[in-house]
């Protein structure tokens, strides 16, 4: 029987580096050469795959055509690393690149293994290594697993390569580190070389290979070789054709892709359709996410909750709220999800923001089953969500049911409420008579709450005065609301009405209410009265009660001092004066006072160390006439400011005076 005739192409020398016509000379499976060839075949060095870092989609295991997507989002962002050059020495061969060599004596075996080929795959038949590729390309191709086979069947075994050999080797590629689209193109020129036409499923495993190693150029020839030979691109070709276009964040092509595989009645794959969310998450596309998912639900078809959570997290860290509404309404109140405690978070600021009340009661009710902890935040989220949607009763009740957990108040709790109550211009009555029907309802008012109404008044009173009236009735109710009575911050609120609507007597008589229920004023109430006696001209009373502030160890605020400078300068009273030139009020003077305080010092320390200061006289003399005459107009000034400022506390007495409490400071400016 004649024997066929070995062919030594591409392929061949690519998976048998150790197999020369030496080699062959000494088979007893094919018959001798008269002569040896001194040649000796071996691959050049492979150069790295196409520059630039890569995110690789992994391949999953039970169908080759189907991708993993939660590995390739999560654990193969990282880069694809460089192939080693042993390791791809056998998947990319060219036959013109050989190397005289001279020939060396072997022994058996004929060949040396550059890899370890698995010991099982050394005892199987031929059929069977070809059941074993077989597989190995339909589940998940393994680019060492391959060779291994593939080396023993041609190198070993002598078995004549074919186009489903080129193909395993191709499916290879798909491996997301060890791939590369520079060896998919030199495997195609080769088949091409060799006489071996790749067929549809050659090529659809290139394109399979591109949708994890991205080459837009090999993409199109391919795509141009199928229309060519007028073969149909197959539906899990269209699906690596716009997985590849996602790689290369061609997303709006990609969308237009599998719009027209829509067009085609091409059902979209789950893994193509989540590698197609996760990608627009990325670039903040979350209103076609919205609509992307919209429709797939509308399909009939779901997504794994590994993708509604992602999405969830994006929507509430980009503030998309539409995205976040639908998937809270439709996976975590029927129980199919449980967001981490930051997300909810995000969820019910973007609640507060667009006072969906029953978004933000859901996830108060989520919170509360779960069993969190909730926090002051949490509860001002609460209370914003009622004032954006204008339910005031709700915002005061939210405020109660936060004070009744024992969860203090801040002014952060209650600055969107007054806000809004100014902004609407809420009757103030009204906001009073909403106190008291939640009392009636048993329920516990912060004294926050009413300090709330007290702002209001305040800010009411700069137009109409009569507000003082409504706001002493509602201080003599207060109790009713609030047993313990109210605290400075109330009262400050009260006289700074009084002070705005200019009725001295009414916040005199919340002074003395202070003073007789033993609430101990802060800097700002002595603020308050200060400005409140200089408004109505009492400057002596205003100057000692600011000595009081001043004994307290309290500085005025800066606002306070300007308000101070500019009553007092269009007076000529004495204690106005005072009050205008006071070192804590007047900045220059104070300067010039702390300057007079450090020379005593320095003149001091240089007495007790014996130095004797340079005379003014000598430092002139080196100076030049116009920074003589500088320095003796400053000085001049100096001198004169220094001498008032003694005169006046010789004169004055400004820190004899002895204050005798708030009391006895309005009994003297009577």
């Amino acid at each position: 029987m004649s024997r066929r005739a070995l062919v030594l192409d591409g392929l061949w020398y690519s998976l048998c580096p150790s197999f020369t016509a030496l080699s062959l000379s000494r088979s007893t499976a094919f018959p001798k050469s008269k002569g040896r060839n001194p040649r000796l075949y071996q691959l050049p060095s492979i150069s790295s795959p196409s520059s630039g870092s890569r995110r690789c989609y992994n391949t999953s295991g039970g169908d080759s055509s189907k991708f993993s997507y939660n590995a390739a989002h999560h654990n193969d962002r990282s880069e694809a690393r460089e192939p080693r050059e042993n390791e791809y020495r056998d998947a990319r061969l060219s036959p013109d690149s050989t190397y005289a060599r001279p020939p060396t004596r072997r022994k058996d075996p004929l060949y040396t293994r550059t890899h370890k080929v698995q010991d099982d795959l050394l005892g199987k038949t031929n059929e069977g290594l070809e059941s074993r590729l077989q597989y190995a390309m339909d589940n998940k191709p393994n680019i060492r697993h391959i060779t291994q086979i593939l080396r023993l069947l041609i190198r070993d075994r002598h078995v004549q390569p074919n186009a489903r050999h080129y193909k395993a080797l191709i499916l290879a590629n798909t491996d997301n580190e060890r791939g590369s689209p520079q060896l998919v193109r030199g495997l195609l020129e080769e088949m091409e070389n060799n006489g071996i036409t790749a067929d549809s499923g050659t090529l659809h495993g290139a394109l399979q290979v591109l949708a994890v190693h991205p080459d837009y150029l090999l993409r199109q020839e391919i795509l141009n070789k199928l229309r060519d030979r007028w073969l149909t691109l197959s539906p899990a070709g269209w699906h690596f054709v716009a997985a590849g276009l996602l790689r290369e964040n061609q997303i709006e092509l990609a969308l237009e892709h599998v719009a027209l595989m829509g067009r085609k009645d091409i059902f979209v794959e789950n893994w193509l359709h989540s590698i197609i969310v996760y990608t627009l998450c990325d670039h903040g596309e979350l209103d076609e996410v919205y609509n992307v998912m919209r429709a797939r639900v509308d399909q009939g078809h779901d997504m794994t909750h590994r993708l509604w959570m992602h999405v969830l997290t994006e929507a509430g860290r980009q503030g998309h709220y539409p995205m976040a509404h639908y998937v809270w309404r439709r996976m975590v109140e029927l129980g199919y999800m449980h967001p981490l405690i930051e997300v909810c978070d995000d969820v019910l600021k973007m609640a507060a923001n667009a006072g969906d009340t029953e978004m933000a009661s859901s996830v108060f009710r989520y919170l509360r089953e779960s069993g969190i902890s909730l926090e002051r935040t949490q509860y001002e989220r609460l209370v914003e969500t009622h004032v954006a949607a204008g339910d005031l009763p709700a915002a005061f009740e939210a405020l109660c049911t936060m004070h009744e957990a024992q969860i203090p108040l801040a002014d952060s709790s209650t600055e969107r409420v007054l806000a809004h109550m100014i902004q609407s211009k809420v009757d103030r009555r009204e906001a009073w008579q909403i106190l008291k029907r939640l009392k009636n309802a048993k329920r516990t008012i912060p004294i926050d709450s009413v300090r709330v109404i007290a702002d209001l008044c305040e800010h009411d009173a700069h137009d109409d005065p009569s507000v003082v009236d409504d706001g002493v009735g509602f201080y003599k109710e207060l109790y009713t609301l609030c047993p313990e009575g109210a605290d400075v911050r109330v009262y400050n609120a009260l006289i700074r009405m009084c002070r705005t609507a200019r009725n001295r007597e009414s916040g005199m008589f919340l002074v003395k209410e202070m003073a007789s229920l033993g609430v101990v004023p802060n800097g700002v109430t002595f603020e308050s009265i200060i400005l409140m006696c200089l408004d109505a001209g009492n400057f002596r009373s205003g100057f000692m009660y600011f000595q009081d502030l001043m004994k307290r160890d309290t500085r005025l605020s800066p606002e306070t001092q300007e308000e101070i400078r500019e009553i007092c300068a269009g007076s000529v009273d004495e204690f106005a004066m005072r009050l205008q030139y006071h070192p804590f009020i007047r900045d220059d003077v104070r300067k010039l006072d702390e300057e007079l305080q450090q020379k005593q010092k320095e003149r001091e320390a240089n007495e007790q160390a014996g130095r004797h200061p340079v005379p003014p006289a000598v430092r002139r003399l080196n100076m030049s006439d116009e920074q003589r005459r500088d320095y003796n107009k400053e000085r001049r000034k100096k001198k004169r400011r220094r001498l008032a400022i003694e005169q006046n506390m010789r004169e004055e007495g400004w820190d004899e005076w002895e204050a005798g409490g708030t009391d006895n400071g309005s009994a003297k400016s009577e």
